[in-house]
């Protein structure tokens, strides 16, 4: 499924990419990491300008229905990267190991984030759609003048802020 991204990229190093923008590739798959490198750019971002971040992660899945993931990668390979590398077990096991809180707080936690995702899931599923003049609400940029096409791509459904 897709293209192998030495083939599809001169540079598969997209962080480097950016010609005059610097950049970082950061695992994407470390939480402390991840805001370490969040941190620093917006640094950077705030006092030299633009700085581009590679968040190198895994997918655990298919890209799609019709895409197994299993078909060009092992299920061992898959699971090891899950044992491994998975950012909410690294962390899982840091608070474990630092005696920062103990296994039944961690599912108690859990449970309680589980019902808050469900009852989101459910109120998101029970609201109406938004408006279309919604889309860029807290968009940086305003009057760009950007139209919104059905899905024929003739009819125009709006013409955003």
């Amino acid at each position: 499924m897709g293209t192998a991204e030495w083939r599809a990229a001169k540079s598969p190093a997209y962080y480097k990419r950016g010609d005059y923008v610097p950049g970082l590739k950061v695992d994407g798959m470390d939480a402390l990491a991840v805001k370490q490198a969040c941190k620093f750019a917006k640094e950077h971002a705030l006092k030299n300008g633009p700085i581009i971040l590679e968040m190198d992660t895994y997918r655990y899945h298919g890209h799609s229905m019709s895409d197994p993931g299993s078909t060009y990668r092992t299920r061992d390979e898959i699971s090891g990267v899950r044992q491994e590398r998975d950012p909410i077990e690294r962390i899982r096991k840091l608070i474990l190991s630092h005696d920062i809180a103990a296994e039944k707080e961690l599912k108690d936690i859990e449970k309680e984030v589980r019902k808050e995702v469900d009852e989101a899931i459910a109120k998101a599923k029970e609201s109406p759609l938004p408006d279309p003049s919604e889309l860029f609400t807290n968009i940086y940029v305003k009057g760009l003048g950007t139209e919104s096409f059905g899905a024929d791509r003739k009819e125009l459904k709006a013409v955003l802020p």
